[in-house]
C-alpha cells in the first residue's frame, strides 16, 4: 500500500535512526529525543504536535472525513548499557544505549507518520502518534512505566483502538511479524516486605522475636500461592531477589527485609496474588510475634491482544508482504510491556507485534545486551505494516 513511498523516503530514515541510536537517553530525560520527534513531526505536517508529561509526543494525522481514530504507539528511551556493537553510529552517550531497539520504533513511526501525511486521500479518520517515554522505567521506584503517565496526559482520549510493534533480533525468522491472539506478554508486580521484630541476645531466644526465621518462614510459604492458588495451566513465576537482616551471629535479629517480583500470564492472578501475599503475611505476623509491612507495587499487565486486530493484522500483512511474512505464536513471550495500560486502563482493544529482524552480527545478542544492535531494512517492513493495518482500520 505504502511501499513506493517508504523506499522513496528509506536513506533519510535510515540516518535518522543512527542519529537516535547515537543519542540514547534515559528514562524521563529524552529531552533531545523529545525535541528531534516534534521537529520531524511538523515538518512532515502532523497536526496538533505537543509534548506532554516532559518528553513525551501526541499529534495527530487525519484522513478525508470523519471516522474512527486509531493511535500507534512507539517507546524512546534508553538504558543504562555501555554499547560494545563495533557499529560506526554507536552511542555517544557513555553508559547509555539503545539495547531494545527502541531507535528502530522510533524511526519506524516516523516514517509511518511521513508517508501518512502524504496520504491522507486513503483514509477516513485519525491517527494519533504516540511518542511514548519511560518505558523501561519499570523498577521499585516507578514500575507503572511511562504508559500509566502518557494516559493521564490523553494519549488514549478519543481513541478506539491502539497498536504497537516491538522488534527482536532473529537469525531465524528475520522480516516476519510474530503475531497472537489474546495473552502476547506476562505481567509482573513487585514487592517489598519489611519485618519488625524484637531483637534478644543470641544465648535467650525466648525474650526476642526473630525477624529472620519470620521472613524465612514468609518466603517459604509464598511457594504455595504458586502451587496452591493459582490455576496450573496459567503459569505465574516467582522470584524472591533480595533477603538482608541481622547485624551480628549472636543477636536474635529484629529486623529483616526482603524484596521480589511474580510474573503471570493471566491478569487476574494479580489480584489473588496480592490477596495470598497479605494473608500469608499476617498469619505469620500473628504465630511469630514480628510486625509484616507489604508494601504491593503493581507493575505491568499482561498485554492481552485483541482478535479482531490480529484477524485485521493477519489479512492486512498477508495482503501487503505475502503470507510468510506473518508468524502465529503458540506461546507468550516472556517478558513485559507497559503497553498493556493503554487496553487495561480503557478497555479499548489493543494489539502488540513482535517483529523479527535480522541482527548485525551472525550470532544473536538478546534485547537489552550490550551487542544488540538489528539491521536498518526492519523500519520498511514495520512501517509498511503499521501503516497498512491503520489504514484499513480506519476504512473498515
Amino acid at each position: 500500500m505504502f511501499k513506493e513511498a517508504i523506499e522513496k523516503y528509506y536513506p533519510e530514515m535510515v540516518e535518522i535512526r543512527k542519529d537516535f541510536h547515537r543519542h540514547p537517553e534515559m528514562s524521563w530525560k529524552e529531552f533531545r529525543t523529545c525535541e528531534k520527534i516534534m521537529g520531524y513531526l511538523n515538518e512532515y505536517g502532523a497536526e496538533n504536535v505537543r509534548c506532554v508529561w516532559n518528553t513525551g509526543v501526541l499529534a495527530e494525522i487525519t484522513g478525508t472525513g470523519e471516522g474512527k481514530c486509531i493511535a500507534i504507539r512507539a517507546d524512546t528511551d534508553a538504558l543504562p548499557v555501555n554499547e560494545e556493537t563495533g557499529v560506526d553510529f554507536a552511542s555517544e552517550n557513555p553508559g547509555v544505549m539503545h539495547a531494545c531497539g527502541h531507535d528502530l520504533h522510533i524511526t519506524t513511526l516516523l516514517t509511518v507518520a511521513r508517508v501518512l501525511c502524504e496520504n491522507r486521500d486513503k483514509f477516513k479518520g485519525t491517527v494519533r502518534l504516540i511518542f511514548q517515554p519511560a518505558e523501561e522505567s519499570g523498577c521499585p521506584a516507578d514500575p507503572t512505566g511511562g504508559a500509566k503517565h502518557m494516559c493521564e496526559y490523553g494519549a488514549m482520549d478519543g481513541v478506539d483502538a491502539v497498536i504497537a510493534l516491538h522488534v527482536t533480533p532473529s537469525l531465524d525468522k528475520p522480516g516476519t511479524f510474530g503475531l497472537k491472539k489474546g495473552v502476547i506478554t506476562s505481567g509482573f508486580d513487585l514487592y517489598r516486605v519489611d519485618v519488625k521484630g524484637t531483637e534478644a541476645h543470641g544465648s535467650q531466644p525466648q525474650k526476642g522475636n526473630d525477624a529472620i526465621l519470620a521472613i524465612s518462614q514468609f518466603i517459604v510459604l509464598l511457594q504455595q500461592i504458586v502451587s496452591r492458588n493459582i490455576d496450573p495451566l496459567k503459569s505465574v513465576i516467582l522470584t524472591v531477589g533480595t533477603l538482608s537482616g541481622g547485624t551480628v551471629v549472636n543477636i536474635i535479629p529484629g529486623e529483616a527485609t526482603c524484596g521480589g517480583c511474580f510474573r503471570y500470564y493471566d491478569n487476574a492472578a494479580a489480584d489473588v496474588i496480592k490477596t495470598k501475599v497479605d494473608d500469608i503475611a499476617r498469619g505469620i505476623e500473628s504465630v511469630s510475634g514480628c510486625k509484616f509491612t507489604v508494601d504491593a507495587k503493581r507493575g505491568y499487565a499482561c498485554v492481552d491482544n485483541d482478535e479482531g486486530l490480529v484477524n485485521l493484522a493477519v489479512k492486512t500483512l498477508s495482503s501487503e508482504l505475502g503470507e510468510s511474512a506473518v508468524c502465529m505464536m503458540d506461546e507468550p513471550a516472556s517478558g513485559s510491556e507497559d503497553f498493556s495500560y493503554y487496553g487495561v486502563s480503557t478497555g479499548k482493544p489493543q494489539m502488540l507485534m513482535w517483529l523479527n529482524a535480522e541482527p548485525y552480527t551472525d550470532e544473536v545478542y538478546a534485547l537489552h545486551s550490550n551487542k544488540c544492535i538489528m539491521k536498518h531494512e526492519i523500519i520498511k517492513l514495520g512501517a509498511e505494516g503499521l501503516a497498512s493495518i491503520a489504514v484499513n482500520y480506519l476504512n473498515s
